[in-house]
């Protein structure tokens, strides 16, 4: 009797363990760079997972690498990544996204702060993504770029664009800007830099050439906006950029994505993957939810610029 007894309280403090362990989730995180816009896509993704009951130190373990854009290492971490038993990983920006899928995984990624995921060879379907990939991207249609920068300069003849030339992202918008402007008639001078190193000279050969200069969204020169900003403010030139974080640095405006929005939005994503909700397949390549005008008037009294009403109306100030 004895011994039922205790094979029976066994059973239950065995139960009773088992009801309060929880499952604890393992996710890879592998970020370009550091810098505000891509930090800010990460914490976004925290978030809604824990919005959504997935927090960590209690059942989430991130498992984070950033190479700092230096390539060896990001092939190196995506590696580690892949090997280290992670539920699934999330790429921040295109290059890591392209070393996952390298590193041929069978793990579920989310990829978010991508431009064109079809452009880049990381899905050939947008809507039903085959493989192991999908996410939110960060693009921004070129002619409604152009429409913002035809409002605020309505006169403008040439159009500067600077990117980083290991950056697809960048070469990607570059050449939808190139497209869209040419066939409104105006000229377009594009050049690309390889590193911050050469930043300040690159915007220096622009100089009395351009009417405006556009920055699309690239980590390189994001994390140099400071240079960019010094030389707008000298030249008295409209510097519009892709997203909000590069017009608070010192950019004029931008018809852009909000990168905490986006890394929201891929963190839902991963939650209906997590709940079993979802397979990558059935969830389809997006774009962030609304897109608005962000503009910093700062900027525009620092370079003599009155931005148009309408801008003013329906625009966020991210420079007060």
């Amino acid at each position: 009797m004895k011994k039922i007894i205790t094979l029976l309280l066994v059973a239950l403090l065995l139960c009773g363990c088992s009801a309060n362990d929880q499952k604890t989730v393992k996710i890879g995180i592998l970020q370009l760079m550091t810098h505000d816009a891509l930090d800010k896509s990460r914490e976004g993704f925290i978030d809604a997972l824990a919005d959504n009951g997935f927090i960590e130190g209690e059942n989430l373990e991130i498992d984070y690498e950033n190479p700092e854009s230096d390539p060896t290492t990001l092939g190196m971490m995506a590696d580690t990544l892949v090997s280290n038993d992670n539920d699934l990983i999330l790429a921040i920006a295109t290059n890591p996204a392209l070393a996952l899928l390298k590193a041929n995984i069978d793990t579920p990624i989310l990829a978010t702060a991508i431009t064109d995921f079809k452009e880049a060879g990381l899905v050939e379907n947008l809507e039903s993504p085959e493989g192991f990939i999908t996410g939110v991207s960060d693009g921004c249609p070129a002619d409604e770029q152009l429409a913002l920068i035809q409002e605020i300069v309505p006169d403008i003849e040439t159009l500067g664009i600077i990117y980083t030339s290991s950056e697809p992202n960048s070469e990607i918008q570059a050449e939808q800007m190139k497209e869209v402007c040419e066939a409104a008639g105006i000229e377009v001078m594009i050049k690309t830099v390889s590193d911050k190193t050469v930043i300040n000279d690159t915007l220096a050969s622009f100089k009395g050439l351009i009417d405006a200069l556009y920055v699309p969204t690239d980590n390189n020169i994001a994390s140099a906006m400071g240079s960019v900003d010094i030389f707008a403010t000298e030249n008295k030139l409209p510097v519009i950029c892709g997203e909000s974080n590069a017009v608070a640095n010192g950019g004029l405006a931008s018809l852009g994505v909000d990168y905490y929005k986006i890394g929201y939005q891929t963190g839902e994503m991963a939650v209906a993957l997590l709940k079993g909700e979802k397979t990558i397949g059935e969830l389809s390549v997006t774009t962030q939810d609304d897109i608005s005008v962000y503009y910093n008037s700062k900027t525009a009294e620092k370079i003599g610029l009155t931005l148009p009403d309408s801008i003013i109306e329906r625009g966020e100030d991210v420079g007060k």
